[in-house]
């Protein structure tokens, strides 16, 4: 198994901590992939979010990036040859249909199990965990645009729902949402995010685990050895 990171979506400065962490876990003769496409381009287009990228990883020293808008027509030797693959934020049902419709949510569990190293932003975070619907939830939550009906990720996260932008006022959809799917829910604050490498998960920043004990759904302010 590969690596994990999992950031709550905030900007640069929220995430910077996680960010560092992702870069110095890159091979440092390997390449990063870059992939923007949950953004929409009338929000920002894919060339500024590009620009952002490059600025981000530049303040921790990385700059050899690649970008791909076009996830069709790929294979695993193209992703093999990348030491680790960025999947930034948008929204999260246009991302994960692209994802799915494209085969490439094949190839990113692949690329996974076979050691690669992965970083998902907000919705890049929540595809990878067990269901997306999650991106339902809170101020910032994404609208079905593309109305897909099957809402499971790609479940890399051992078993975890990811909620990003989380706050306390989200405690009743995420409660609910546990009692209709029978799954733990990993709630990533924007300033807050998880590693996940060897089988075992690491906080960083103050990380909230809801999980359902009999009839009842518990939250706890999820801490992990550092």
């Amino acid at each position: 198994m590969g690596q994990l990171f999992l950031s709550g979506g905030g900007d640069s400065n929220q995430t910077r901590r996680l960010d560092r962490l992702f870069v110095a876990a890159i091979p440092k003769t390997k390449r990063l992939l870059y992939i923007p496409i949950a953004m929409p381009e009338k929000a920002h287009t894919m060339g500024a979010c590009f620009d952002w990228f490059r600025k981000t990883m530049a303040s921790h020293g990385f700059y050899k990036i690649d970008m791909w808008t076009d996830l069709s027509n790929r294979n695993y030797s193209d992703m093999h040859k990348y030491g680790s693959v960025y999947i930034g934020g948008g929204n999260t049902f246009s991302l994960l249909n692209s994802v799915r419709a494209s085969g490439f949510d094949k190839l990113l569990s692949k690329y996974f199990k076979s050691g690669g190293i992965i970083y998902g932003g907000s919705a890049g975070a929540i595809i990878l965990g067990k269901h997306i619907g999650t991106a339902f939830f809170g101020g910032d939550s994404d609208k079905n645009i593309v109305r897909i009906k099957d809402l499971r990720g790609l479940n890399l996260a051992k078993d975890h729902v990811i909620q990003c932008h989380y706050s306390s006022k989200d405690d009743k959809d995420v409660v609910d949402f546990i009692r209709t799917h029978k799954a733990s829910v990993i709630a990533l604050p924007e300033n807050a995010g998880i590693v996940i490498a060897k089988g075992r998960i690491k906080t960083i920043g103050k990380v909230f685990l809801f999980k359902r004990m009999k009839n009842n759904v518990k939250k706890t302010i999820w801490k992990t050895p550092s």
